[in-house]
């Protein structure tokens, strides 16, 4: 008999020293070593409210991929898993639907006890969802079963057409640009969104620095794009990053009809798809983004969020990249033109003025850059690019809704008449479901992430990207800059013997197997030496 398998989640609403998740972490990783089960992942969220969607949580994605291929899902305490009594028992459906067990390492949950709260929590979420459902209106279910759009604006990229009872998405063909001239007077909002999610995908843009070129192009926002396709007045808005994330994140972009939540405001970040009698999504248009695209783009934007009291990064180059040896803290690039000749310096603050805790550290920006910059391509330029492609966990959760559906219909099925209309409509769509369910599981069971090539090497990549892009490939390859003070009585002129860069290698080998990865590793260094 195999050893069973589990993968522990952990979660914090907000990072603090005292909260750090490594204890419980630990204690998850004693009761299966206890119980006699592998540990094949852990999965962590931080600065996650334990009442979001399952789908918004980075970890809880990695574990929804995760659930078809393991037999545990453990957590040091059952609030780890939600403070939403409803998507904690959207977890249970998906671990239902997959087989897997939901377990806590304080015993509140365990093998032998599961079902009986598993019963109990079903009961309470089966309460909210009747509760949340009898604010649906018929007639909207009707109309959005069809894919019509239900009204006010159409998603950014699409403009609506067709009569009053039969409204559907097309691509919107109005121009985007605020003038008539230049590169961009001709692009649709469609193209806008495939050109951002091309640079966030392959060139490390960020969604900070696509804001700000959107509107150094003069590119129209969502709402003044509307009014200048409408005829109306515009009101002289600007791009925020919220607001392309928004663009680039909702499901509608993929052409799907999408609705609040139930217990959410409506808004990008929770909406979801509505699902047809089949189980599929229900479409409104054609698709902007293809679904690999879509999925990328998603996980770039989950992994870059940032919670309050997080790093926030600037454009330096080497910001994060180059550490002061004194402190062993970050340095900062200091800006400085004079005539038009660049001055700047990168400095430890923690060596200026009379707070110091250390001898001053300076050093001149241009050429430590220069430095790093030509020490990085001649050992990775031509390395292919790889970017990570991560499974959104969808699968498995369209399969958990579709696996209820199937149970609420057969249990209809008693209070027919076998050879009545009714039963035999149930009996189809129950057939239709079965068989969405079994492409769903097959969809869930080979959804695991991977590392994919993004085209071109690295040399190429540095060449077409900005500086914010170009900082993303030297943290991608474990770049670390360490900065000695300059030796009192020293001609002030750039030392080099200060400087000593050091490159942990690509991501796509460090995260291998400790065995594969050092077999890798020395092959790395022979190739570069």
């Amino acid at each position: 008999m195999s050893q069973p398998t589990c993968i522990i989640y952990d979660r914090l609403s907000r990072l603090f020293a005292e909260e750090a998740p490594d204890h419980r972490i630990a204690a998850c990783k004693a009761y299966a070593e206890q119980r006699g089960w592998k540990v094949v992942h852990v999965a962590t969220d931080t600065n996650v409210s334990g009442a979001s969607k399952l789908e918004t949580r980075p970890g809880m994605r990695e574990v929804l991929s995760w659930l078809p291929r393991v037999d545990f899902v453990l957590a040091a305490k059952l609030d780890r898993y939600a403070r939403s009594v409803l998507e904690f028992q959207r977890l249970l459906d998906a671990a239902k639907s997959t087989k897997t067990t939901i377990i806590t390492a304080d015993g509140v949950v365990s093998p032998e006890n599961a079902s009986i709260i598993i019963n109990v929590l079903a009961a309470f979420a089966e309460y909210e969802r009747d509760m949340i459902t009898s604010r649906i209106t018929e007639s909207k279910k009707h109309f959005r079963s069809r894919g019509n759009h239900l009204g006010g604006l159409a998603p950014y990229g699409y403009a609506v057409t067709g009569p009053i009872n039969d409204k559907r998405w097309t691509i919107d063909e109005t121009t985007v640009a605020i003038t008539e001239e230049g590169d961009d007077k001709d692009k649709t909002a469609a193209a806008i969104i495939r050109e951002c999610a091309d640079k966030l995908i392959n060139h490390g843009a960020t969604l900070t620095g696509l804001t700000r070129e959107l509107n150094e192009r003069g590119i129209l926002p969502p709402a003044d794009h509307a009014r200048k396709r409408d005829g109306r007045e515009l009101r002289g808005g600007r791009w925020h990053s919220t607001t392309l994330r928004d663009v680039l994140y909702t499901a509608a972009i993929r052409g799907w009809l999408i609705q609040a939540s139930p217990g959410e405001k409506r808004g990008a970040l929770t909406n979801q798809p509505v699902l047809d009698s089949q189980g599929k999504p229900v479409s409104a248009g054609p698709a902007i983004l293809c679904a690999e695209t879509w999925s990328a783009v998603r996980a770039i934007i989950d992994g870059k969020a940032k919670g309050r009291g997080s790093e926030r990064t600037g454009k330096a180059l080497l910001l994060h990249v180059a550490i002061c040896s004194e402190c062993n803290g970050p340095m900062y690039r200091q800006r400085r033109t004079v005539n038009g000749t660049d001055y700047s310096t990168y400095v430890c603050r923690k060596g200026v003025g009379k707070q110091g805790i250390h001898k001053p550290n300076v050093i001149t920006a241009r050429y430590l850059e220069e430095l790093v910059t030509a020490e990085y391509r001649k050992r990775f330029g031509t390395f292919s690019l790889m970017r990570w492609a991560e499974p959104d966990g969808s699968a498995v959760l369209q399969h958990s809704e579709i696996t209820g559906r199937i149970e609420r219909l057969a249990g209809s099925l008693g209070e027919l008449d076998p050879n009545g209309t009714g039963a035999r409509m149930v009996i189809s769509q129950i057939t239709a479901l079965e068989k969405r369910q079994t492409e769903l599981m097959a969809e869930a069971e080979h959804a695991e992430g991977r590392w994919v090539d993004a085209g071109g090497t690295i040399n190429e990549a540095w060449g077409s990207r900005d500086e914010e892009g170009r900082r993303a490939l030297l943290t991608d390859l474990g770049t670390r800059v360490v900065i000695r003070p300059a030796t009192p009585g020293a001609p002030k002129r750039f030392d080099s013997t200060r400087v000593t860069p050091s490159f942990a290698g690509p991501a796509w080998w460090r995260e291998s197997e400790p065995a594969e990865a050092h077999l890798i590793a020395l092959a790395l260094e022979e190739e570069l030496s």
